[in-house]
């Protein structure tokens, strides 16, 4: 059988089953989901979270499905350490889709005046968001002018039980192409499935460039072709092994207030006035399981994480070709802070890796570069860098009025440092050691001897 998100919750109880808990108990859609994740966690776990029963819902509901960096290594069945350069190889050995005659994702079709949104267990997430929102769901649109499918993960809030509101930024994808249709007057096409294996969600934040298919990266991920069918009512094609589809079409010049909506600052993303899309059709499997990404926590920052820092490790590698990695750490929420680690050859290289870091992607505020002996995935070894290693008036470099994310919590616009638009100051801190004046070694055990210690040797288990 197709990689599917039943294939991957099998995995995780055969290879993780810490990281998989189900909830029998009847659950309300509104805070009481993302409260039962939200005490797991302040308890330090992070699992995937299936809830069998959701109040008023045709559906069942998982949430936290990329919780972890452990989930997310899962999802690619590979090793935390491992996780980034998996995923730049498989981004890069991409397949073409499987069209099937059907599938399990419309197995149950809801039509005309039987389309009712709030059948589904979408839910309110955060104390100020302005009702229930899509967050888990990928939107793929099909572009009129080239054919090629676009696939990305936007918020959607529910307006009515046949209308959502669909919040993206002018410069997406999904943005050019309704732009362009609403340019001609046209509707445009659209899906929003929700429930399939994670690496379709992986593949969906692929910062691939424009009029290149994220269903092509999917297969890559999955290691096997997607396979897809025809829409019931859209010209679009949709994965055929997914939980549930929302067909519709997306309309021109219409607009409708969205928002708040606490979003992946861990802030609340404000009121905008957004597209909506008329629902045409809901299709789901007969047991279908509803995925929600648990917005405003660590799973909506982890499902962007690894196509951000693919991006990121292939535009430092063109300009700095020592970078021997990069990582998007959780405390810049997986967006705002790069560290790079490179070999140094020469000094004014990690200046030049800081440069190539901050043009790679407009999220990035601040890049960190450091040499290889540090561990970027330890927030303390870097700032250990930062701390030991740097004259700061020599090591730290501004750029100021940068495009960056409008939800950057202090973006500012070109007329005001108060307003909120789409700009800010980016710096970098070079933290590498010189290569031709003398600095202090780093003291430590010989790594030879340490390394091949097996504590089972010397260590005795406490008795209880």
């Amino acid at each position: 059988m197709p990689k599917d998100l039943r294939s991957f919750l099998q995995r995780l109880e055969q290879h993780a089953p810490d990281e998989f808990v189900r909830v029998e108990r009847e659950v309300d859609p509104v805070y009481e989901i993302p409260a039962v994740v939200r005490r797991l966690q302040a308890d330090r776990r992070d699992p995937a979270v299936l809830f069998e029963h959701v109040k008023g819902a045709r559906t069942r509901a998982i949430t936290n499905v990329l919780g972890s960096t452990r989930l997310l290594a899962e999802a690619l069945e590979t090793t935390p350490d491992r996780l980034t350069q998996t995923y730049i190889d498989r981004e890069d050995k991409r397949h073409p889709v499987q069209v099937l005659g059907q599938g399990p994702v419309q197995e149950v079709t809801i039509t005309g005046d039987d389309i009712n949104l709030y059948e589904l267990p979408i839910v309110t997430n955060c104390e100020k968001d302005s009702g229930a929102f899509i967050s888990g769901g990928v939107s793929t649109v099909r572009d009129p002018e080239t054919g090629v499918h676009n696939s990305g993960i936007y918020r959607m809030m529910v307006h009515d039980k046949k209308t959502l509101g669909m919040s993206y930024e002018k410069h997406t994808h999904i943005g050019r192409v309704h732009r362009h249709a609403e340019a001609r007057g046209e509707t445009l096409d659209c899906v929003v499935w929700a429930g399939h294996h994670p690496a379709t969600l992986l593949g969906s934040q692929s910062k691939i460039p424009f009029g290149e298919d994220e269903y092509e990266v999917m297969g890559g991920l999955l290691e096997e072709p997607l396979a897809v069918v025809k829409g019931k009512t859209v010209d679009v094609l949709v994965p055929a092994y997914a939980e549930v589809a929302i067909e519709g079409r997306i309309l021109p010049g219409a607009r409708l207030p969205e928002g708040p909506y606490g979003e992946f600052t861990w802030y609340y993303g404000l009121e905008r006035s957004s597209p909506i899309m008329e629902v045409t059709a809901i299709t789901f499997r007969a047991d279908a399981i509803y995925h929600h990404l648990f917005a405003a926590h660590p799973e909506h920052n982890l499902t962007g994480r690894l196509g951000r820092e693919s991006v990121l490790y292939k535009r430092v590698k063109q300009s700095v070709p020592s970078v021997k990695a990069v990582r998007m750490p959780m405390s810049g929420i997986c967006r705002f802070t790069a560290y790079v680690q490179i070999k140094k050859e020469f000094d004014g290289e990690g200046k030049l890796a800081a440069l190539a870091a901050l043009a790679a992607d407009p999220f990035v505020k601040l890049a960190v570069i450091v040499d290889d002996d540090i561990d970027i995935d330890n927030d303390s070894d870097v700032l250990w860098a930062i701390a030991t290693r740097i004259q700061p008036d020599k090591a730290t470099f501004f750029v100021q009025d940068s495009a960056v994310s409008r939800l950057d919590p202090a973006s500012y616009s070109i007329w005001s440092r108060w307003e909120k638009d789409t700009m800010n100051t980016k710096w970098a801190i070079d933290a590498t050691m010189p290569i031709e004046a003398p600095f202090e070694e780093r003291a430590d055990v010989p790594r030879a001897i340490w390394e091949k210690i097996d504590l089972s040797q010397y260590i005795v288990p406490t008795k209880r």
